[in-house]
């Protein structure tokens, strides 16, 4: 059994627990210094849990913003149910009334091929070439008999192989982009094979074949004279009349008569059908409520964690934190400040029932919204649309600029010498267009992206941008919950303080472990000195113990 020494000099020496006397010296020496940096860890770890809380409702406000943005506030309309449409792109569609008849649906082309015994049945091999066009009647003829080939379409080919069934042909057919083929049973003991096209009047199919041996009855799919006897159905425009003037699509999905909607054609109209375009002032409302909601959501997480003490009240976690506070002066302005370049005039929230309270807080007058909405509905298209115009003749703005786009006015610049334009100072590329009218896009700066149409006899222009409230919002919560944001850096500061402190702990208690041992040496000796000297005084008190007996 091992023996313990200091307790040993401790029972000899100065009596002393000199373990415990090292322990309390080197606790008093590092125990204030350790507390404080525990401290500051634990502060590190609050303010690190508070940044997430803020980090947290900014996300929870941009998904907001994309909600809102992505729902439109503009309500189409049609009259007839054989008409419909919908809003697709919110930054194109404008507010407007359109009188529009189906004269006629678009159709697919549908062939029959009929009169075999199984699905199964084997076919003669050769090849089969397919292509993609426009069955007309040629002059003096009522009937459709002549093909004209769509060059937007490829042709495709299959080769029938010895052994080929008619279920095989479907499948092959079927894997060609703009065809579907089926097997069917007639219930008449026969099958056919249907083949159906694409919508369109140029979507109409021609089968050429070529039989691998002459007269093995691969022929019967051959269209090129026979189109009529196998055709079912003809593939068939739509037309319809927009404003009293005809025009003609290819599908029933019709994308380019009502700028940024998309109308949909399901059968013929009565007469002209009304289709208007216009804003929804209870949309409009919703949109505004929830976007305040969330703004306010996000105030008061920034006011919690920020609030200093007043007559004995905790403050917040982050109270002084100079990135929040940066985030709430940034906010401050946004909200207070005028959103240009949707017009002569700026906007501003309040104009829109937004105010702010004496905490800091919004609040939102819906009486106040919708009495500005129905004398200038377009104002509220600068809380969520960024804007392109031009208050110059013969000139329209279009573009997907980034986010360092800045709202204002900018000058479109033509050389007289050179013809080449510039807009807000940068280089252009020119695209001619064939209606006296050029397209001119900008590559690089600030403005990349912006594109132009101007008529060529124009030199100069002014190019209007207005950045809505929600990009500059958004933009706001990027820059602070990005990888390399403001709140990551903040994140990165305060983790480094935290480390600092944890190193000071550690060195503290290397520091603890010699000076203990150093004190626990020193405390040995002067045990050891002590000890002595008691043996030599009980040495001595003996002897003269057993001197005064002697005499």
């Amino acid at each position: 059994m091992a023996t313990d020494w200091l307790n040993a000099l401790g029972a000899s020496g100065s009596g002393l627990n000199i373990r415990e006397l090292a322990k309390s010296l080197v606790t008093a020496d590092t125990a204030v210094k350790r507390t404080t940096a525990e401290k500051k860890i634990e502060a590190t770890e609050v303010s690190i849990s508070a940044l997430g809380k803020v980090r947290a409702q900014f996300q929870s406000l941009s998904e907001a913003i994309g909600t809102v943005t992505q729902s439109s506030v503009l309500k189409a309309t049609s009259s007839s149910s054989a008409l419909s449409i919908s809003v697709t792109d919110r930054t194109l569609v404008s507010e407007q009334v359109t009188e529009i008849e189906v004269l006629q649906v678009a159709q697919r082309q549908v062939l029959e091929f009929g009169g075999f015994p199984a699905a199964d049945a084997a076919l003669g091999a050769g090849r089969i070439t397919i292509d993609f066009g426009v069955w007309y009647a040629p002059e003096g003829s009522q009937e459709a008999t002549s093909f004209a080939q769509n060059p937007a379409l490829a042709s495709s080919s299959i080769d029938v192989g010895d052994g080929a069934t008619l279920q095989d042909l479907a499948t092959a057919l079927s894997d060609i982009p703009g065809v579907v083929a089926r097997v069917l049973d007639k219930g008449d003991g026969t099958f056919s094979l249907g083949v159906v096209s694409e919508p369109g009047a140029g979507s109409a199919l021609r089968f050429t074949v070529a039989e691998g041996t002459a007269g093995n009855g691969l022929a019967r799919f051959d269209t090129t004279a026979t189109n009529l006897d196998a055709q079912v159905q003809a593939a068939t425009d739509a037309l319809l009349t927009v404003d009293g003037i005809t025009v003609a699509r290819g599908s029933n999905e019709i994308t380019d008569l009502v700028p940024g909607a998309t109308l949909t054609v399901s059968g013929k109209t009565s007469g002209p059908a009304v289709v208007s375009v216009s804003r929804d002032s209870a949309l409009a409302e919703a949109a505004m409520a929830y976007l305040v909601e969330e703004l306010n959501a996000t105030l008061k997480i920034m006011r919690d964690v920020t609030v200093r003490s007043v007559d004995g009240t905790a403050a917040g976690d982050l109270v002084g934190d100079s990135t929040v506070e940066a985030l709430k002066r940034q906010f401050s302005s946004l909200l207070s400040g005028p959103l240009t370049g949707h017009g002569e005039k700026p906007v501003y929230l309040s104009q829109l029932g937004v105010s702010t309270n004496r905490d800091g807080s919004l609040s939102f007058d819906e009486e106040a919204f919708q009495k500005a909405f129905a004398a200038r509905p377009e104002i509220f298209d600068a809380m969520f649309t960024n804007s392109f115009s031009s208050p110059t003749e013969g000139v329209t703005v279009t573009g997907a600029l980034t986010s360092k786009a800045a709202s204002g006015d900018y000058a479109f610049r033509r050389d007289p010498g050179t013809g080449a334009v510039t807009v807000a100072g940068a280089a252009t590329f020119g695209l001619p267009g064939t209606d006296g009218t050029s397209k001119y896009i900008v590559l690089s700066g600030d403005m990349a992206g912006l594109i132009v149409t101007a008529r060529d006899d124009v030199a100069d222009a002014t190019i209007r941008f207005g950045r809505s409230f929600a990009s500059q919002l958004q933009s706001l919560l990027d820059g602070a919950t990005e990888a390399e944001g403001s709140i990551a850096k903040r994140e990165d500061q305060i983790g480094k303080l935290a480390a600092e402190q944890a190193e000071v702990i550690e060195a503290l208690d290397l520091r603890a472990t010699k000076l203990e041992s150093r004190y626990l040496a020193q405390f040995t000796a002067m045990e050891q000195a002590v000890s002595r000297m008691k043996s030599t005084g009980t040495y001595l008190e003996n002897l003269v113990k057993s001197w005064n007996k002697d005499g």
